[in-house]
C-alpha cells in the first residue's frame, strides 16, 4: 500500500490541493521516511514470499535467506529517528526470533545439502559442526544397510525476480570460488564442500541427480530432506483450496470424491492444455 501510494503522490498532491474538505497532504519529510519504509520492507517481503513457495525446495533456504535479510537491513542507512527506530526493532526481532536457527539439525542439514549454499551461510561454528557430525552418522546408517534406491524425477523450479536480494550470497560465493581452503578430504561429504556451490538459479533436485553417481549417501539425505517446507503456508494453501471446494452448494461432497477434486486442482493450467 506504501509503495502504490510513492507511486501516484504527484497525482494525490494537486488534487488534495482543490479539496478543502479533503486530508492534509504528507510533508516531504514524511514521504522521504515512508521511501525509507518501502526500502527497509522490501526484504522482509521478498523472504515471506520466497519461503511459502510450494513447487521448490524452501527448507535449505531458511539459513541463507535469514543470513541476506539481516545483511540488507543493515546496509539501508535512515535519515530520520523514527525509520531508524524501525530498524533496530526489525533486527532486534529477527535476532529473537531466528537467531538460533542454525541449531535446528533439520534445516542446518537441509542447507548443507543444497549444493548453491553448502556451509557459506553459517556463523556458528559449533552449529555447523554438529549438523555435518550428524549427517555423517546418517550417512554412516545408510553405508550399513545400503540398498537400491528409485530415482524420483522432480523440476520444479523456483521463480526469480528483479529484485535481487541475494547480493551478500553472491559476495560469499565469490570468496569461496577465490579462497578455497586446501584440507584433507577424507570422506564424501568433505569431498561435497570442498567443492564450489552452483548459481543460485540451479534447481537443487536436478542438480542432485547429476550429482548421485559422486555423492550416493548424500544424494540420499538430499532427497529426504528436501521433502521438508519452510513454512505452513503451502498446507494453509491446501485447506483454503478444499473450503472453496466445499461450498453451500456443493456440500454433499463425500470424502473420496473431495480427494479427487484437490488432486485435480493442484495442477496448473499448462499442465493441461
Amino acid at each position: 500500500m506504501i509503495e502504490r501510494f510513492l507511486k501516484i503522490v504527484d497525482w494525490i498532491s494537486p488534487m488534495l490541493l482543490r479539496d478543502c474538505s479533503g486530508p492534509s497532504m504528507l510533508s516531504a519529510y514524511d514521504i522521504e521516511a515512508l521511501q525509507q519504509l518501502v526500502r527497509l520492507l522490501k526484504p522482509l517481503e521478498h523472504v515471506t514470499k520466497e519461503s511459502s513457495g510450494e513447487k521448490y525446495v524452501t527448507i535449505s533456504k531458511i539459513i541463507p535467506m535469514i543470513n541476506c535479510l539481516v545483511a540488507q537491513l543493515n546496509k539501508i542507512k535512515p535519515s530520520t529517528d523514527s525509520i531508524s527506530d524501525v530498524q533496530v526493532t526489525l533486527l532486534r526481532e529477527i535476532n529473537k526470533r531466528f537467531g538460533s536457527i542454525e541449531l535446528v539439525t533439520s534445516i542446518a542439514i537441509s542447507t548443507l545439502l543444497d549444493p548453491r549454499f553448502k556451509n557459506l551461510h553459517f556463523h556458528d561454528a559449533n552449529a555447523c559442526s554438529k549438523a555435518m557430525s550428524t549427517l555423517r552418522k546418517m550417512m554412516n546408517n545408510d553405508l550399513v544397510d545400503t540398498t537400491t534406491t528409485d530415482t524420483l524425477r522432480e523440476c520444479d523450479a523456483p521463480t526469480t525476480e528483479t529484485y535481487n536480494f541475494w547480493n551478500h550470497h553472491e559476495s560469499l560465493a565469490l570468496g569461496q570460488k577465490t579462497n578455497r581452503p586446501d584440507g584433507i578430504i577424507n570422506d564424501e561429504l568433505s569431498l561435497y564442500l570442498t567443492n564450489p556451490v552452483v548459481p543460485l538459479i540451479t534447481n537443487p533436485l536436478e542438480k542432485w541427480e547429476e550429482l548421485k553417481n559422486i555423492f550416493s549417501l548424500l544424494y540420499k539425505q538430499a532427497r529426504i530432506n528436501f521433502a521438508m517446507v519452510a513454512t505452513s503456508v503451502p498446507c494453509e494453501r491446501l485447506f483454503s483450496k478444499a473450503g472453496a471446494t466445499i461450498t453451500k452448494t456443493r456440500n454433499r461432497l463425500t470424502g473420496k470424491r473431495l480427494e479427487k477434486l484437490l488432486f485435480l486442482g493442484c495442477f496448473n493450467e499448462e499442465d493441461w492444455f
